[in-house]
């Protein structure tokens, strides 16, 4: 506990993207450098115990009550007049975006269908995937694929770490996750790959596929839900914050928050260019 009491920043759902000054929480640790709470079922610190909390691309993982508890949560935990930053994918640029795409193609644009092909998946693929990467996975190891400036203009660095990692042998990308997982990883999918072995001898192919399925859909890393600017705000709104609103990867009310780089990369652009940001405050009283 005197670590939590050291630290007046929190990072709920960090996954690989944290810093040391904040505390960080997942649900899957990616490194010994963030502790494993499973935030959906609360957050185990005192009330007012943190000046800002930040969220980035998490709460699209929950279901709407699970996020909207998960909003009430941080603003329990925050010190009043504490700030909120939550980061989500915002569903009205993408929205735009296809019908944009939508409109050329219907146009004669024969030229925008791969960007086309992209926007469908960002809408859908996380949504609907059965394994991990889906078609997303599939489209980005194309090697001839044609629009790569495009695609990075949607998601930016997370397409470059896709590109490495897939230059990497299998051997190395196992490795490289056991090291920062740790041996309860390895544990957990030996485990889920036992059970669905004794699940298809009992039941069959279909019974182990769906188990397999099952599995994977609930590892947190399937959309449940999407957001724009009103439906955030009104989350916000509900869950108790004031002065509710959008900003940039770069500006924010929670000081030197540009230092930590959790919303820029390490070229000093947007890490998630999809991105919608908004802030709020616990009110002072």
């Amino acid at each position: 506990m005197n670590v939590i009491e050291r630290k007046s920043l929190l990072n709920v759902g960090c996954g690989s993207t944290y810093h040391p000054a904040w505390m960080n929480i997942d649900l899957e640790p990616a490194s010994a450098d963030v502790l494993r709470f499973d935030v959906s079922a609360g957050l185990p610190f005192p009330d007012a115990t943190f000046e800002a909390c930040y969220c980035s691309h998490m709460l699209e993982h929950l279901r709407r009550p699970e996020a909207a508890r998960v909003v009430s949560e941080m603003h329990r935990v925050l010190r009043p007049g504490g700030t909120i930053r939550v980061v989500v994918p915002d569903l009205q640029t993408l929205a735009q975006e296809y019908l944009r795409l939508l409109n050329a193609l219907q146009d004669k644009d024969a030229a925008r269908e791969a960007d086309y092909d992209w926007i469908l998946l960002e809408m859908y693929d996380q949504a609907v995937r059965d394994r991990s990467g889906g078609e997303t996975a599939l489209f980005l190891a194309d090697p001839g694929l044609s629009n790569r400036e495009f695609v990075l203009s949607r998601i930016g660095s997370e397409a470059e770490r896709v590109w490495l990692a897939s230059r990497s042998p299998a051997a190395a990308r196992l490795w490289d996750r056991l090291r920062t997982r740790g041996p309860r990883w390895l544990i957990a999918a030996l485990r889920v790959r036992f059970a669905g072995l004794l699940i298809g001898l009992i039941g069959g192919r279909s019974a182990r596929s769906a188990y397999l399925e099952g599995v994977f859909r609930r590892s947190g890393e399937v959309h449940r839900w999407m957001y724009d600017a009103f439906s955030i705000g009104r989350v916000l709104h509900r869950g108790g914050f004031v002065n509710i609103r959008r900003c940039n990867a770069f500006e924010s009310a929670i000081p030197d928050f540009s230092s930590y780089a959790l919303d820029s990369d390490e070229k000093g652009g947007v890490r998630k260019p999809d991105s919608l940001f908004m802030e709020a405050e616990r009110p002072d009283a």
